[in-house]
């Protein structure tokens, strides 16, 4: 069993909450946590904030580890962004051409289901799990099935783009 983590514990915090217009999301690989960005053009995912509400953001991948029975990690998504108790998003970032979608939701599914062995989800008005892909900035298609599923398993709203909307 896993044991229980605080995702919102000052220790996984390496950045100040900010509250810019807008930043971007960018994983750098290389076994290196996600990171935020100004820069404009390294980034998997844009925060369009226009109400410069402050956002925390967290990193999951490479900074907070989980380590299955067997000994091995589990598989999470990049990072977290939240103000508090009105909005808590999870982020799954991807740079890569087809393939990629199914392992994303998973990663975002799984992450949430470790998160909620140890936070009450409900403590947060709108919760949101993006799946981000700088080569794809919009998708598409309808994943209208499986975005319905996600929201049943997990009471998350699923959105598949590069574009996270901070506006309530």
């Amino acid at each position: 069993m896993i044991a229980e983590i605080n995702f919102f514990d000052k220790d996984y915090q390496t950045e100040s909450a900010r509250n810019d217009a807008e930043f971007g999301l960018f994983d750098p690989g290389n076994s290196l946590p996600a990171i935020t960005t100004t820069d404009g053009t390294h980034y998997q995912a844009l925060v369009h904030n226009p109400s410069r509400h402050m956002l925390d953001f967290v990193a999951i991948d490479h900074n907070i580890v989980f380590v299955k029975p067997d000994g091995n990690q589990e598989s999470t998504c990049d990072a977290m962004l939240f103000d508090g108790t009105e909005y808590l998003a999870f982020v799954e970032l991807k740079d890569v051409a087809s393939g990629w979608i199914t392992e994303a939701i998973g990663q975002l599914e799984n992450t949430i289901l470790l998160f909620k062995k140890s936070h009450y989800y409900k403590d947060f008005k709108r919760r949101y799990a993006y799946a981000a892909n700088r080569q794809h900035p919009v998708f598409h298609y309808s994943l209208k099935e499986e975005m319905q599923q996600f929201r049943n398993d997990t009471n998350f709203l699923l959105r598949v783009k590069n574009n996270i909307e901070i506006n309530y």
